[in-house]
């Protein structure tokens, strides 16, 4: 598995709970990037040891901070992990939506989603390790998200994709389909990859020899892929013929 590279956090995680976005009165202020140390150094020990298994000392360790300042920031184990959380969700939904938003076209939004999400996943690779880690431990907290947003209906990439494919279904350009169906489809095949790596260096061996330009290639074949199966009969046959 590839080093994983961590977003950059905001100076000050405002709304995220326990942050605390200035020094509090009488006490002096701590170096800059403060916050920054310890939102990577959380992410990366929750990511590798879970929500259960990590531990505050081993985060302030990692952050090169003593204890008493990462309580000074955050309160509790929970607090701070649900603003990496929080943050790491709005994070990838905020950027894939906006390359969405950027597109008018299914063929070019349905790209632009799969392109998008692998690439987040390769660029952020403890981030996905930590929603794969919540998943498996019932995916409460990513539950109470991914609930929140959808009911909002706001920034989204999934269901802007569904409108899009909506859209083409009422236009013609795409077959009737499940709408969900697919999308978990498409969401498994750019995420197999990555939460089954041993598995497909063994079925595919540009998955060893060059990781990258697998992704590139798969990215290409999703998309290839799905559009052969979504479009309708008649299209299907003239892009054999």
């Amino acid at each position: 598995m590839m080093v994983a590279k961590s977003g950059a956090a905001p100076a000050a995680l405002a709304g995220d709970p326990g942050m605390e976005a200035t020094p509090k009165a009488g006490r002096a202020p701590e170096p800059p990037g403060t916050e920054q140390k310890i939102f990577d150094a959380a992410l990366e020990v929750f990511a590798r040891k879970g929500r259960d298994g990590a531990r505050l000392q081993e985060i302030a360790d990692r952050a090169a901070i003593n204890r008493a300042l990462l309580h000074y920031y955050f309160r509790t184990k929970e607090q701070l992990y649900e603003a990496v959380f929080a943050h790491g969700c709005r994070q990838f939904m905020t950027g894939l939506s906006q390359s969405l938003r950027a597109e008018q076209g299914f063929e070019d939004s349905l790209r632009a989603f799969v392109y998008g999400y692998i690439e987040y996943i390769y660029e952020h690779q403890d981030m996905a390790r930590l929603m794969l880690s919540e998943c498996l431990c019932g995916g409460g907290v990513l539950e109470r998200h991914l609930t929140t947003a959808m009911e909002a209906r706001e920034e989204v990439p999934g269901l802007l994709l569904e409108d899009r494919m909506r859209t083409a279904m009422a236009a013609g350009e795409i077959r009737e389909v499940d709408l969900r169906h697919t999308l978990l489809t498409i969401v498994s095949a750019c995420l197999f990859p990555f939460v089954a790596l041993p598995t497909v260096r063994l079925f595919h061996s540009r998955a060893v020899e060059n990781f990258d330009r697998f992704l590139q290639e798969r990215k290409a074949h999703i998309v290839d892929l799905l559009l052969g199966g979504l479009r309708p009969a008649p299209a299907r046959e003239e892009a054999r013929a």
